[in-house]
């Protein structure tokens, strides 16, 4: 999967911005300021330097010269980026920002470094003036990541909506998205992230850090989910026969997942192929998921509707288990 380093996008301010016309609109205190912008210039202790800069951004609250004083304490960030002083990073560029608070660069240091730092609110805080200042898929994914792990569903949901209408063949975004409505009994967004990651299973490419057999498994998974998430929404919607097809369909891609073997089960039981049925609550017992004490229940009240006991069902269960997992 892609790396969430910040460092991808970050980039420093263009030296281009020192072609600018120093001072082209004098203001009363021109002369100071440039005095005191030469003498940061010249400085080459960076520590030093940001000390003589935030002394002119707290001085002077706006200036002909800002550009110029955001590109050189810009540059001081290089240094610490270095030496992976995330903390530092973060400090120097909020006591920049405190002065000038829609400064790209300190917006953009601020950010890398508290995802390095792991502090999701912070992160979100100036991820998201990043993405309103420069809007791309690498800072929306961060900004999803970091709501995901304050488990905000609505918020994630809304920024992993972002990553898709910049990058349309994100696969992991698209499954993720299909779960978390899924999640939220919104199943027609639900099936509709899962048609878009089942087109997209088609096209994606393989990551060079993957053999072509891990990769085909992950693909035979993922399509298992998006079928499963179909048959969910059929199944909801009371369309028993869309969900038994999807269902089946998701079993030749993932037949060990016991949650559609469950499902599966109560469809057979509802339509009378009751053997069928059995077989199926047996499997969802037998892989002993997250749906085993349901399946459990139900293969019980079945069997005892066909047989008045449950003396057989150890058999069919360990039956199942020798099936799912042949030697």
């Amino acid at each position: 999967m892609r790396a969430a380093v910040l460092g991808i996008v970050i980039a420093f301010i263009s030296s281009s911005l020192m072609e600018n016309v120093l001072g082209s609109q004098e203001s009363t205190t021109y002369a100071e300021e440039y005095e005191l912008y030469q003498k940061a210039e010249v400085e080459t202790d960076k520590a030093k330097q940001r000390v003589l800069l935030i002394q002119f951004v707290t001085t002077y609250k706006e200036s002909a010269l800002d550009l110029n004083i955001s590109y050189l304490y810009g540059l001081s960030y290089a240094q610490i980026r270095k030496q992976r002083q995330w903390e530092q990073l973060a400090s120097v560029a909020e006591n920049f920002l405190r002065h000038r608070p829609n400064d790209s660069a300190s917006i953009r240091a601020a950010t890398e470094a508290y995802q390095h730092l792991g502090n999701s609110h912070k992160l979100i805080e100036f991820g998201s003036k990043l993405y309103n200042d420069s809007p791309s898929s690498d800072i929306a994914y961060l900004i999803t990541r970091a709501y995901q792990s304050l488990n905000d569903d609505i918020n994630f949901r809304k920024w992993g909506q972002r990553i898709i209408q910049h990058d349309p063949n994100n696969l992991e975004v698209l499954v993720e998205l299909s779960n978390s409505y899924w999640g939220a009994s919104d199943f027609t967004n639900s099936e509709l992230y899962a048609k878009q990651a089942l087109q997209v299973t088609e096209i994606a490419k393989k990551p060079d850090a993957q053999s072509i057999r891990e990769w085909n498994a992950q693909l035979d998974r993922v399509r298992g989910f998006c079928y499963r998430a179909i048959a969910e929404t059929a199944y909801t919607g009371k369309n028993t026969n869309k969900a038994r097809d999807n269902f089946e369909t998701s079993l030749r891609y993932d037949d060990h997942n016991d949650f559609t073997y469950y499902r599966l089960g109560l469809i057979y039981w509802g339509t009378r192929r009751t053997d069928e049925a059995v077989i199926s609550l047996a499997k969802a017992v037998a892989l002993n998921g997250t749906n085993v004490m349901k399946a459990q229940y139900e293969l019980d009240r079945l069997y005892i509707s066909l047989h008045g006991n449950t003396k057989g069902l150890r058999t069919i269960i360990h039956q199942a288990r020798t099936e799912l997992n042949p030697r």
